[in-house]
């Protein structure tokens, strides 16, 4: 099966759900869902993807699609997801991705102010050559909504990714993160702002893969009038790994990673949302290969259907 026939059976799913949606959406208090995507634009190329020459480019034109059905009772939900990326300039990006997943909320007061969401998620990505790679995740959010719209989690994820060692040794990795967020919604607004710093931890079984991670992410959403919501985004990322990158860069790779971006989203008929982001990503690093900036973003539509 070719890649754009696969990116075409799931875009070609997107006009026929929203023929579908007037329907659906009758009953809301559904807890099925499902939410399809489909877009175009520029993005960084997947990080498996390592060459020795200093002129690789590290930012790309890509077609993608996605659809993801939930199914939410009380305070659990579950959920499975499937996607596809493909890059014109080189098969060797492609990607096609299938996962499920879940988690579970448990009250830890009466007022259901305090929770624990514990959570877990499984994937499985091809290539057009065969797999990519396979990853689990757990996940616990520690969750204390003081009110006035004010909501705090504290987080903790672990993982383990295990690569195709026919596409590339050594990228079987480990991973922690530990997350402090905090969100401010205005009670009776649309409007949102949201911190978050954290730590990544990651250990590959080749060190020049393993690293330490600090970083900030900022969020925010607002309605913007006539129907248009905007959102804007900014993060930062500093890894420092343990082992020096190859035999042609001897040292220790350091990353400095900043991201902005900003969008506008607004529905263009019935349950259809269009919209569009453009952003700049600056990824400094001392590894030649790995340092590159540029504009990147993408543009598409949205459906939600219940």
């Amino acid at each position: 099966m070719t890649s754009l026939f696969r990116l075409t059976m799931l875009a070609s799913a997107l006009p026929v759900c929203a023929t579908a949606a007037p329907l659906l959406a009758q009953n809301q208090d559904d807890p099925f869902e499902v939410e399809l995507e489909a877009y175009g634009g520029r993005a960084v190329v997947p990080a498996d993807i390592i060459e020795n020459d200093i002129d690789q480019a590290r930012l790309e034109g890509v077609i993608g699609g996605a659809v993801l059905a939930s199914y939410r009772i009380d305070d659990t939900r579950l959920f499975a997801r499937a996607g596809a990326e493909v890059f014109p300039v080189d098969s060797r990006l492609n990607r096609y991705a299938i996962g499920v997943g879940g988690s579970q909320d448990v009250r830890l007061n009466q007022s259901g102010r305090v929770r624990l969401r514990l959570g877990g998620t499984y994937d499985h990505v091809e290539g057009d050559d065969g797999r990519v790679f396979d990853r689990v995740r757990g996940d616990a959010q520690l969750i204390y909504r003081q009110g006035g719209g004010h909501t705090s989690v504290a987080r903790v994820r672990v993982g383990y990714r295990d690569q195709s060692e026919e596409r590339f040794t050594g990228f079987d990795q480990t991973e922690l993160l530990g997350e402090l967020r905090h969100t401010y919604r205005p009670e009776g607004s649309s409007s949102s702002v949201s911190v978050a710093a954290f730590v990544l931890d990651v250990d590959a079984d080749d060190d020049r893969f393993s690293f330490r991670g600090l970083g900030l992410r900022v969020l925010g959403r607002a309605p913007l009038g006539n129907g248009f919501r905007g959102f804007a985004r900014a993060s930062y990322l500093n890894r420092d790994y343990e082992d020096p990158f190859s035999n042609a860069f001897p040292i220790d790779r350091n990353d400095n990673v900043w991201r902005v971006s900003a969008g506008i989203e607004r529905p263009v008929f019935g349950s259809i949302i269009g919209f569009a982001e453009a952003g700049y990503i600056d990824h400094g690093s001392n590894i030649p290969t790995r340092d590159f900036s540029g504009l990147v973003g993408r543009a598409g539509i949205r459906v939600k259907l219940n």
